[in-house]
């Protein structure tokens, strides 16, 4: 018979209640040796990476940060930034991951996405990528802006101030202008996105800005191809932007170059140049943007840019074009229009016509959509 019982057959409560409390007891006891094993593993894992991170660091980091690397600063200089942002763990152990790679010799000035606690070797690899992990602050100058309403926008992209701009802008003969824009740089700030340094200078920026027309200029044989077309450069980056401005889709941009090539070379109904009687240029003679139509006290201003009374074209562009409308003016549509005409502002569709009554009767379009849409033209 088994001993949790007496002589009688009854359970025999002292005895049980003794193996309770040794079967919790020996509970207990495993409990506290792996507990205290756990507890010194851990302890000792934690030993160990300290040991194995006590140059450098391991792993793939740990929060996100920003770190900015000044101009001029030497290999030294990057590692007690990056030592001090919490990056690498010394600078040691940066100095000789960049001596391990040839490209850290040509590290950029500037701000880099970094993490903390990084390997010293994944540290300069983010700085040898600057179009991965560079911070770059940026202005963007759309299409079609003339030189007034551009230097807002830059003011408001570089933190310059207009002044310093306006400043800038005074003496053209230092902005590398080409010689045909007889120093006036009206429609050569080319319209694109540009970086911004951390310490921004007015002519440095404007003087970019020139030198991307240039570069453009320089790629599309401006010059030459100008000459083909019977025109000077100047003419056609003055065609260019008034493409620029009269129409968006660039399936018009090539018929518009055309059309206005036949009114200046008098391929036209009557056979004569005819004068190009621009919406656009006479708003920009009155000082004013984005309207698609005007007044005829407005057209009616004594300057070289009303074509409503001058023959030919403007002396110069009435805004920046971009790349798109010079091609345009560089390689027009063949065709024989002399007229168009947006007869969709909300959609930009153009239709052209090489006949007057043709024209008039898309002006009645255009007309019937402005009463239609009330404030819109």
């Amino acid at each position: 018979m088994s001993d949790l019982f007496d002589e009688e057959g009854r359970v025999d409560r002292t005895e049980v209640g003794r193996r309770v409390k040794s079967g919790i007891a020996v509970v207990i006891a495993l409990a506290v040796l792996v507990g205290g094993g756990w507890f010194a593993a851990t302890k000792g894992y934690g030993y160990y990476m300290d040991w194995r991170q006590s140059s450098d660091y391991i792993g793939t980091g740990v929060a996100d940060v920003q770190v900015t690397i000044p101009s001029g600063a030497s290999l030294t200089d990057m590692g007690l930034i990056l030592v001090k942002a919490g990056v690498v763990r010394s600078t040691k152990a940066f100095q000789s991951a960049a001596a391990a790679e040839p490209k850290s010799t040509s590290i950029q000035a500037g701000t880099y996405k970094m993490k903390t606690h990084l390997p010293a070797a994944a540290a300069v690899a983010r700085l040898i990528d600057p179009a991965q992990y560079k911070v770059v602050k940026r202005v963007v100058i759309r299409e079609g802006l003339r030189i007034s309403a551009m230097v807002p926008v830059l003011a408001k992209g570089t933190g310059l101030t207009e002044d310093q701009i306006n400043a800038a802008l005074k003496d053209p003969s230092k902005l590398g202008l080409p010689d045909y824009a007889n120093n006036n740089p009206e429609g050569f700030m080319f319209p694109d996105s540009y970086e911004v340094p951390d310490k921004p200078d007015a002519l440095t920026a404007l003087k970019a800005m020139v030198a991307e027309y240039n570069s453009l200029a320089a790629s599309e044989d401006l010059v030459a191809r100008a000459a083909a077309l019977g025109y000077t450069p100047l003419q056609v980056l003055t065609v260019a932007s008034i493409i620029e401005a009269e129409v968006n889709r660039p399936q018009d941009r090539p018929m518009v170059a055309r059309a206005i090539y036949n009114r200046l070379q008098g391929k036209t109904e009557t056979g004569k140049p005819m004068k190009l009687q621009l919406d656009s240029t006479v708003v920009y003679a009155n000082g004013g943007s984005g309207s698609l139509t005007t007044t005829p006290q407005q057209r009616a201003i004594d300057s070289p840019y009303n074509t409503y009374k001058v023959d030919g074209l403007p002396p110069g562009p009435i805004d920046s074009p971009g790349k798109s409308a010079i091609e345009a003016a560089l390689n027009p549509a063949d065709g024989t229009w002399i007229y168009w005409v947006v007869v969709n502002p909300m959609t930009g569709e153009t239709k052209f016509a090489s006949t007057l009554a043709d024209h008039q009767k898309n002006v009645a379009e255009f007309q019937a959509w402005c009463a239609a849409n009330a404030g819109k033209c």
